[in-house]
């Protein structure tokens, strides 16, 4: 007589495969009222790696006078971020609160381990257009007193209570 249905063996191997799934993937679930934050920060993350990825690969991302001279810049305010949606708009350090960006454009509060507006840039341009090799290799600037310096300190910009870090050599992530 043939019986049908699971072993004993069976049933428990997918017993202990749903628990390994539950234990792993329930912490990584966001539920209740910062999620909005959290969305707005990895928002933040991709929107700085995007425009890491446009200066290690565009020289004119930088350059003066060239139609994508915005691409490699990130503005953020004490309410606001973003960068310029078509990359030759001028993103100044107070963008208005209606226009031509991609971020965030409805005013939050914002804190930052730097002095509002940060400015950040990934690599310059050398000479005859060439990108330099702290932009070959995404390496961050951040702007001071109109001129570019090289990030020395990883810099935190917080949302609400999700920190987003920016370290020295362009690895960007939000903290747990």
């Amino acid at each position: 007589m043939k019986s049908s249905g699971f072993t004993l063996i069976e049933l428990l191997a997918v017993l202990v495969l749903l628990g390994i799934l539950t234990a792993v993937a329930l912490p990584r679930l966001s539920f209740g009222p910062d999620i909005e934050q959290r969305l707005n920060a990895d928002r933040l993350v991709s929107l700085l790696r995007l425009t890491q990825l446009r200066a290690m690969n565009d020289p004119d991302a930088f350059t003066l006078n060239q139609p994508l001279n915005q691409c490699g810049r990130l503005v953020i305010t004490s309410a606001r971020f973003g960068i310029a949606e078509n990359c030759d708009n001028a993103l100044a350090d107070s963008y208005p609160p209606q226009g031509p960006l991609l971020g965030i454009n409805q005013p939050q509060a914002i804190g930052a381990t730097e002095t509002f507006p940060v400015i950040i840039q990934f690599g310059t341009t050398v000479s005859g257009g060439l990108l330099s090799e702290d932009a070959w290799l995404g390496r961050p600037y951040i702007e001071q007193a109109g001129s570019l310096v090289r990030m020395t300190s990883p810099v935190d910009i917080t949302l609400g209570g999700v920190t987003v870090r920016i370290e020295t050599e362009g690895y960007i992530h939000a903290l747990p």
